[in-house]
Parts: C-alpha cells; sequence; structure tokens
C-alpha cells in the first residue's frame, strides 16, 4: 500500500480513506439521532459528543478531516439555526453555542497542528541531512581508508591553501563511473612514494637499507572490445563498476586501487612479498575480479589477465612502472592466449585454420568472415511425407580459402576465444529476417534455430532474442528453437528459467540431436517441447540396423501418445526416407530431401516448391 509521509497519524493511504469514510458517517449519524429526537439532554449530549468527533477528525485526519469536520460543524449551525428560529426549539441555543465553540476550536487547533507538522517535518529533513552526511563523510573516509589515498587528515586544519587545493582536485582525481582513484591520483601516490623514498636514501649513510621498494600490478579485462561490442557500453559500464567494487574489497587494506582506463586497474601496494605470494595475490584479484561477470552464470567466458612492475627495480619513474607492468599484461597474455582447436577436432575439416592461433587472432579471422561473407548462413529445407515444403533449418556455414570449415571446428575456436556470442547474434539476427522474408512469400512456412548451451546461460538472452525478434518483425509463431539435447538432459538446473521464459513468448521448442547417447524417455515430457528430431547419425543406421528401426518406431509412436511431433534429419537414401514413413515420422530433412541453400535462393526455391 502506498504512504503519505506528510500526515503525522494515518501515513497508509487505504487506512486513511477508511478512517475518513467511518468518522462521516459516525457524525452523520449522530445528527440524524440528535435532530429526531426530542429529549433535550439527549440532544445536548450528543451535541458534545459531535464535538469530540470534530477534534478527533481535525487531529487525526489532517488538513483534509478539518475541512470536512468543519463542513459538517457548518452543516450543524444551519440546522441549529433553524431550529432556534423556525421550530422555537429550546434545546437549540445550547447547541448553536456548543457548534460555535466547536468551529472556533478546530480553527485553533488546525493552526496549532499545521505549526507542529512544520516543526516535526523540518526537524526530520534535519535528521535525514545529518545521516546523509554522515553517510556521506563515512563513504569517503572509507575510499580513502580502503586505497591509502595521500591526504593527512590530521595536517589539513594547519594548511588551508592544501585542504583547498584537494577539495579543488578531488573531483578530477577520482574515476567518477567506479569512485576508485583515477590515474593522476595513483600516479601522484607512486611519485609521492619515490620522493620520499630518495629523500630518506639521500639523508642515510646506508641508502640501500633504507630503500622503502614497493609493487604495482596491473589487472585487466581481456577482449574488452570485443565483449564490449557485444553487450553494449551501458552494460559494461555496470560489469566495470562490479569489477571495481570486488577489487576494492579482495585488496589489502592498506593497498590503493585506482581505474586507468576501460577496465584497466592498477593495484598500489608497498608490502614486500615474494614472487610466490605476490602471484598468488594477483590470482586472487584476477579471479574476483571475473567474478563481476559471472552473476549466477559461467558463460560469458571474461578472463582477466595482469602484470608486474617493481621500484626501484625497474623504474624509478611512477608513470614508466605503470607503462611497464601494463607491458608485462600483455606480453604474459599473449604467450598464453592459444585457443587453438580442441583434439577430439583437430582431424575434422578445417582445423588447420585455428590451429596455433591466439584468441585475438582467431577473433580477427571471425570478423574477416563475417565482413567478407566467408561466414554466411544456409537453409535446409523440411518437407513431409508428401514431399510438400513446410519449413527450413537454419546453419552457419564457415568457408576458408575455397573449402568448408567444419561447424564443430569453428565452434571449438569460437568457444575458446570467447566469441560464441557474437556469433549466436549473428547467426540469430540473419535468420530472423530470412524467416520474415519467407512468410512475405508464404505466411505459413517456419523456421528452426540452433539454439546452444551457452546462450541459454547468458544472464541477458531472453532480452537479446526479444530485441531480434522486434527488429525483424518476424512472425513469432513460426519460429522453432532447437535445443541441445544433451543441454537439457545435463544442465537443465541452469537453463531452466530462461527455457520456461521462451515458452511464454509463444516460439515452439523442439529437442534436437535425439539418440546421440544422451537420451531419456522418462524426461522429455517434462521439457517444454513440441518437437522432437531424430539425430542423423541415428537415422542412417536405419537401412543396415534391425535395432535401431524397433527403436526408431518404438519413439515416434510414444511422441505421437504424447503430442510430440518428430523430424528425422540427415535423410541421405530413399530407403531411409521409406522407413521412416512407414514408422509415422512427421517431417524430414537431410540431402535425399535436398540440400541447403544460400539466402538469395530462398525466394526461387518456395515458388517452384510444392507447399
Amino acid at each position: 500500500m502506498r504512504e503519505n509521509s506528510s500526515r503525522l497519524f494515518i501515513k497508509n493511504d487505504a487506512a486513511y480513506v477508511a478512517v475518513v469514510f467511518v468518522s462521516v458517517i459516525l457524525f452523520i449519524a449522530f445528527l440524524a439521532i440528535q435532530i429526531f429526537t426530542e429529549i433535550t439532554m439527549t440532544r445536548i449530549f450528543v451535541g458534545i459528543g459531535l464535538m469530540f468527533l470534530a477534534f478527533t477528525m481535525n487531529i487525526f485526519e489532517g488538513k483534509f478531516g478539518f475541512y470536512i469536520s468543519f463542513a459538517l460543524n457548518f452543516v450543524q449551525f444551519m440546522i441549529y439555526t433553524y431550529e432556534y428560529i423556525v421550530m422555537k426549539s429550546e434545546s437549540a441555543p445550547v447547541l448553536l453555542a456548543v457548534t460555535i465553540v466547536t468551529m472556533v476550536i478546530d480553527m485553533l487547533l488546525q493552526y496549532y497542528i499545521i505549526r507542529i507538522a512544520g516543526r516535526i517535518q523540518g526537524i526530520e529533513a534535519s535528521k535525514r541531512e545529518e545521516r546523509s552526511n554522515a553517510i556521506r563523510k563515512e563513504l569517503e573516509d572509507e575510499m580513502f581508508s580502503r586505497t591509502s589515498l595521500i591526504v593527512n587528515h590530521d595536517s589539513m586544519g594547519s594548511h588551508q591553501n592544501l585542504s583547498e587545493a584537494i577539495g579543488r582536485n578531488l573531483s578530477g582525481s577520482i574515476d567518477s563511473l567506479t569512485t576508485l582513484p583515477g590515474r593522476d591520483m595513483i600516479t601522484e601516490r607512486a611519485d609521492k612514494f619515490i620522493r620520499e623514498d630518495i629523500t630518506n636514501m639521500q639523508g642515510s649513510e646506508t641508502p640501500d637499507e633504507v630503500c622503502r621498494p614497493f609493487s604495482i600490478i596491473y589487472l585487466a579485462l581481456d577482449h574488452f572490445d570485443t565483449i564490449t561490442r557485444t553487450i553494449g557500453h551501458k552494460s559494461m559500464d555496470l560489469f566495470i563498476q562490479n569489477m571495481a567494487h570486488r577489487l576494492r574489497e579482495a585488496a589489502d587494506p592498506t593497498d590503493m586501487v585506482a581505474r586507468i582506463d576501460d577496465a584497466d586497474f592498477v593495484i598500489l601496494f608497498k608490502r614486500v612479498l615474494t614472487q610466490e605470494a605476490e602471484t598468488k595475490y594477483a590470482d586472487k584479484l584476477a579471479k574476483e575480479a571475473s567474478r563481476a561477470f559471472a552473476a549466477g552464470i559461467d558463460s560469458m567466458n571474461a578472463s582477466i589477465r595482469y602484470g608486474f612492475a617493481h621500484y626501484p627495480a625497474d623504474s624509478r619513474h611512477a608513470g614508466e612502472l605503470i607503462a611497464i607492468a601494463e607491458e608485462r599484461m600483455s606480453r604474459a597474455a599473449s604467450a598464453k592466449d592459444g585457443a587453438d582447436v580442441a583434439d577430439e577436432v583437430a582431424e575434422l575439416p578445417g582445423a588447420e585454420v585455428f590451429k596455433n592461433k591466439t584468441k585475438n587472432e582467431i577473433i580477427a579471422i571471425f570478423e574477416r568472415a563475417i565482413d567478407d561473407g566467408s561466414m554466411h548462413m544456409v537453409y535446409q529445407p523440411c518437407f513431409t511425407a508428401q514431399r510438400r515444403l513446410v519449413g527450413f533449418e537454419a546453419f552457419l556455414r564457415f568457408e576458408k580459402d575455397g573449402a568448408t570449415v567444419s561447424p564443430q571446428v569453428f565452434l571449438a575456436a569460437a568457444e575458446n576465444a570467447g566469441y560464441m556470442r557474437r556469433i549466436g547474434s549473428f547467426s540469430m539476427e540473419n535468420s530472423l529476417t530470412a524467416l520474415t522474408n519467407i512468410n512475405k512469400i508464404n505466411p505459413k512456412l517456419t523456421m528452426n534455430i540452433n539454439i546452444s548451451n551457452y546462450q541459454l546461460r547468458e544472464a541477458d538472452f531472453i532480452q537479446s532474442f526479444s530485441n531480434i525478434v522486434s527488429s525483424t518483425e518476424c512472425n513469432v509463431d513460426n519460429l522453432i528453437l532447437d535445443l541441445q539435447e544433451e543441454s537439457l538432459i545435463t544442465s537443465l538446473a541452469d537453463i531452466r528459467m530462461t527455457i520456461e521464459e521462451l515458452a511464454t513468448t509463444g516460439v515452439k521448442m523442439a529437442l534436437d540431436n535425439f539418440g546421440r547417447g544422451y537420451s531419456s524417455f522418462n524426461a522429455i515430457p517434462l521439457l517444454p517441447v513440441s518437437i522432437l528430431k531424430l539425430d542423423g547419425n541415428f537415422t542412417s543406421e536405419l537401412a543396415t540396423d534391425a535395432t535401431v528401426r524397433i527403436l526408431t518406431r518404438s519413439a515416434i509412436s510414444l511422441m505421437h501418445d504424447i503430442d510430440i511431433s518428430v523430424t528425422a534429419t540427415g535423410v541421405g537414401q530413399e530407403d531411409q526416407f521409406d522407413i521412416l514413413v512407414g514408422s509415422g515420422c512427421d517431417k524430414f530433412q537431410g540431402l535425399f530431401m535436398g540440400p541447403a541453400i544460400i539466402t538469395d535462393d530462398l525466394e526461387a526455391f518456395i515458388l517452384k516448391s510444392k507447399v
């Protein structure tokens, strides 16, 4: 329920309305009793009761209660005047006097209530401002203490010019996005350490013994530009703020944490650590910063890299120390940045394209492929048993130097390089645009789009999906999302919420790759799917393996019993097609039915096909 803080007593709106309503009804009821009774003492007692009721309304119901009670008192006054002049009632003069006294007291009460309310609100406002100032000071003190800033508060009072200078420059030194110190402030802090150290060494007979070394960790988000391009600048700002908070909390209280640029941070500390302890500390900070991109999921593939610089071993200049730490971070990242391809796909066609490549090199390959059309969509037609065209399934193809790269190869490389989100968006945008164009020719044709486990685990997948649907203006009723069977069977707990939200949009869902070994007939009825797709490797054995044929017929029959249609993929021969038709399969895809079609040939293919 809404509340109104301007009222002193009844702040809840619903309760206030109820109290006003009840008090008005009571007033009218007592007034009616007074009018219709002829007993003088009863009329006077009721009149006194009405006076106290008016006072109560004035006090507890605020300004609105005063207006209502005053209006009701005025009605009383008119009634009593009529009784006195016309009806010559004996009690009318007393009641007139009581009513006049009530109206005067009501006005005086309202005057004092307004003054008291004003004072109370002023006191509350003053307290709120004091609390706000206290919180602001506590936050500022916390920031200064957590980052070991160079302000000596004990001496500021005697150095007015210094205090004013800090006040003028603080806003320019603090990073506005994260409220951490910025590049200038941490550089000044390192310079101060160096100046103090040089002064100490110059006044000492054993300079090396009084030298006070310090270290710098340069820590940054890997592939910042790529991630920003896919999630947008506003989302990245939120991630950067989260990184800053986590770093500040994970760092030692005596260390200074600053934001340099983008998702680049510097941690400055004077503690002397062994190389092993230093690396362990940096690993801890990197791990904590990477958690900013998890938020309950692990699909962002955000990695954090870092490098070190040490005073005085590496340099005696603050800016140069930061630059050295950044350079070492970049070198270390390049040395271990190979995305390569996994052993299980190393022998597949096109694996050599990504072999011994770093993440940046693989991302560059993908970017060029998207720009020059080497990476593009093809659409495999889907037919009924009567060879009638009912829709298409979208597939992503990648061709390099005239040869087709296996999807298993380039998808594995993309996942290792943190490029899956970009590929997923590219595939969906093009597929839904194609669906829109297809439905202009035939509004009944459908489009199947493969959705990976990676996409389903993205925190903003539903929003991203909705945005693409809106921008392409496709017919959602004709859209079918193919969910990988292994995703639903092995990772259902992680993606259940996303699947349930998808189901509410009206999008149909299909269980893809059925028959790869993950199958569980008991689990299928619990999943929000209306279509089961037999895997191509499964259907390829139909003509030669009696066991597969029996299982296929049983699976199709069972699916039909629970109102799930069955689509066979990878149908490459006529005998396979005939067996599937005889088993009751609903739809068919594969080379026997027709090859995949590029975008430019879709219109001609639809027009000449039987639909």
